[in-house]
C-alpha cells in the first residue's frame, strides 16, 4: 500500500495503482481520503446540495440539507376545571403600647393673685376631621357605595376610601388606604405632677360702687311685740368697669416622657370556616331553575356552613361576610344553544353570579365559573341552579367560606 500523506510522493517503493477515472493529482502523488466539512440546514422547500471546498486531490465535502416542513397542528385538549381562589387572611392586631414614664415633680405653688377681668370669648374654630379610631369607622360592606375619604373597619384594620364607588375588598388593591391597625390600647402611665404656679399679677383697679337702691315701703305695724316683715330689696346698682388682667405666671417644667413598649407579635391567621363540595358524574335537571346536587363534601371545617351529601341546598348558619365560588362543565345533550347557571340566596338570584356559554353542536362543552361576596344577617340557603333545559353538567365544585364576622 502507498503512504498517502498530504500529496507527498508515494514512499512504498512502487508506483501507485491506477485510478479510474484518471488521477487528477500531479504525477508521483496519491489522492487523499475524502473529508467531511460542514453540514448546513437549508430553508424548507430548497434542494439538497453537496460542494467540494477542498481540491481534487484532497476533497472536503460540505452538505446542505433542507429543513422539513411544519406538520399539522394537533387538536386542542379540553380545558381543565378552574379551582376557586383562596381568600386573603386578615392582618394580625398590633401589640399593646408600653407604659408611660413617670412625670416630673410638681413645682411649688405661688401666691394667688386677684382675678382679672374676663376677656371676650373668641370665635369657635372649625371642627377637626374625625380620627381613624374604631368609633368613627363602619364595617366594610361590598354592596355599599363609598365616597372618597369614607373610613371603614375590616379584619382588624382601619381603611379610608381612595375614590368614589363600590370598592373592592380592603387590603387587595389601591381602592382603600390603610390608616392604622386596631390593636388594643396600652395602659395609661401615671399623671405627672403639676408644675409650679406662676407669680400673681397686679390687682386691677376697683370699680366704683353702684348707687344704693330705694328702700322698700315699711310693713304695717303688727300686734304689740311682733316685728313686721322686711321690705323688698331694691335693685342692684350697675357694675363698675373691670380691672386690667394680671400677667400670666411662669409655666412649670414638663414631666419626663416614658419609653414606648415593644411591638407585640403578629396575630395568627384565622382558621378555615366553611365547606367545599363536588359532584363529578353527569347530571341533567329536568326543569328550568332546578338546583344542581353535590354528592361529596371534600372539606368541612367550623360551624358556619352545613350541607347534606347528594342535596343541592347549602345552609349558612352564622351572620357574617361569605366568599362563594363555583365551577361546572356544561354539555349539549338534546339541543344547541346557551347553557347557563346562577347562584341563588333563599331562591333569589345573587347579583354577578350568573354565567353562560354557547354550545354549537351536540357533544360540545363550555366551562362556567364565578366568585361573589355576600353579607348574611342571620341565616341563608344557597343553591346553584340551571337556567333552561337540554343540557347536562359534570365536574361541579362549590366553595362557601366565612371571611368576616361582621355582616
Amino acid at each position: 500500500m502507498c503512504n498517502r500523506c498530504n500529496q507527498n510522493p508515494c514512499q512504498c517503493g512502487r508506483p501507485c495503482p491506477p485510478i479510474f477515472p484518471p488521477n487528477p493529482c500531479p504525477p508521483g502523488t496519491c489522492p487523499q481520503p475524502i473529508a467531511i466539512g460542514q453540514t448546513i440546514t437549508g430553508l424548507p422547500g430548497t434542494a439538497a446540495n453537496v460542494f467540494n471546498s477542498g481540491t481534487p486531490c484532497r476533497p472536503i465535502l460540505n452538505f446542505t440539507i433542507p429543513q422539513g416542513g411544519t406538520g399539522p397542528t394537533g387538536p386542542q385538549g379540553p380545558q381543565g376545571l378552574q379551582g376557586p381562589a383562596g381568600p386573603q387572611g386578615p392582618q394580625g392586631p398590633q401589640g399593646p403600647q408600653g407604659p408611660q414614664g413617670p412625670a416630673g415633680p410638681q413645682g411649688a405653688q405661688g401666691p394667688a393673685g386677684p382675678a382679672g377681668a374676663t376677656g371676650a370669648t373668641g370665635a369657635t374654630g372649625p371642627t377637626g376631621a374625625p380620627g381613624p379610631g374604631l368609633d368613627t369607622a363602619t364595617a366594610y360592606n361590598p354592596t355599599v357605595t363609598y365616597a372618597e375619604g369614607d373610613i371603614v373597619y375590616f379584619n382588624g384594620s382601619i381603611y379610608r376610601a381612595a375614590r368614589n364607588g363600590i370598592l373592592a375588598t380592603p387590603g387587595t388593591n389601591s381602592d382603600f388606604t390603610l390608616l392604622s391597625v386596631a390593636g388594643p390600647t396600652g395602659a395609661t402611665g401615671p399623671t405627672g405632677a403639676t408644675g409650679a404656679t406662676g407669680a400673681t399679677g397686679p390687682t386691677g383697679a376697683t370699680g366704683p360702687t353702684g348707687a344704693t337702691g330705694a328702700d322698700g315701703a315699711a310693713g304695717a305695724a303688727g300686734a304689740t311685740g311682733a316685728t313686721g316683715p322686711t321690705g323688698a330689696t331694691g335693685p342692684t346698682g350697675a357694675a363698675g368697669p373691670a380691672g386690667a388682667a394680671g400677667a400670666d405666671g411662669a409655666t412649670g417644667p414638663t414631666g419626663a416622657t416614658g419609653a414606648t413598649g415593644a411591638t407585640g407579635p403578629t396575630g395568627a391567621a384565622p382558621p378555615f370556616n366553611g365547606l367545599y363540595a363536588t359532584n363529578v358524574p353527569s347530571q341533567s335537571p329536568a326543569s328550568d331553575g332546578t338546583a344542581l346536587t353535590f354528592d361529596t363534601n371534600q372539606l368541612e371545617e367550623g360551624t358556619a356552613v352545613t350541607h347534606t351529601a347528594s342535596s343541592g341546598d347549602f345552609t349558612i348558619n352564622e351572620a357574617g361576610v361569605y366568599l362563594i365560588s363555583y365551577s361546572v362543565i356544561g354539555t349539549n345533550t338534546t339541543a344547541t344553544g346557551e347553557a347557563k347557571v346562577e347562584l341563588r340566596e333563599d331562591g333569589t338570584q345573587i347579583p354577578g353570579s350568573a354565567k353562560s356559554g354557547t354550545i354549537a353542536a351536540t357533544g360540545n362543552t363550555t366551562t362556567l365559573a364565578a366568585s361573589v361576596l355576600i353579607s348574611v344577617a342571620a341565616t341563608a340557603t344557597i343553591t346553584l341552579v340551571m337556567i333552561g333545559t337540554g343540557f347536562s353538567f359534570t365536574d361541579a365544585g362549590l366553595l362557601i367560606q366565612k371571611i368576616s364576622d361582621t355582616p
